[in-house]
């Protein structure tokens, strides 16, 4: 009798014992809070805040777009065209897209009024 083949077994195919397979997923790693859960909820409160992100998309002829969602919808696209170089660099940067948050949450009026604070801003950096 062969080893792969279980006695008592009339079939004389043979059985493939696989190993164990070890679970990834732990219990922690299931439960575990975000960082940005815990920002965005307020027990107090008993709300929650939108969670808004900003998304730069690079277009072919070296175009750009920016594209501005609220809660997993598209409040505003931005289209780099419109913008001068530095404009473009500065959006580019950290502290270009940290801005452009912090304008998305206080509420982007219009793109006119979107530009000519990028302007302000751009100067406030250069001192």
């Amino acid at each position: 009798m062969s080893p792969n083949i279980k006695p008592g077994n009339t079939n004389t195919e043979p059985t493939i014992n696989f190993p164990p397979t070890e679970e990834v997923k732990e219990a922690q790693q299931k439960y575990s809070l975000s960082k940005f859960d815990y920002d965005l909820y307020k027990d107090e409160d008993n709300t929650a805040e939108p969670v808004v992100r900003v998304k730069r998309i690079s277009l072919p002829n070296d175009g750009e777009r920016w594209k501005i969602f609220s809660d997993s919808k598209a409040v505003m696209i931005i289209e780099g065209s419109k913008f001068s170089k530095k404009e473009r660099e500065f959006l580019r940067s950290v502290d270009g897209i940290s801005w452009l948050l912090s304008q998305a949450k206080a509420g982007i009026k219009s793109f006119n009024s979107l530009k000519t604070d990028l302007k302000k801003r751009i100067k406030l950096v250069k001192t």
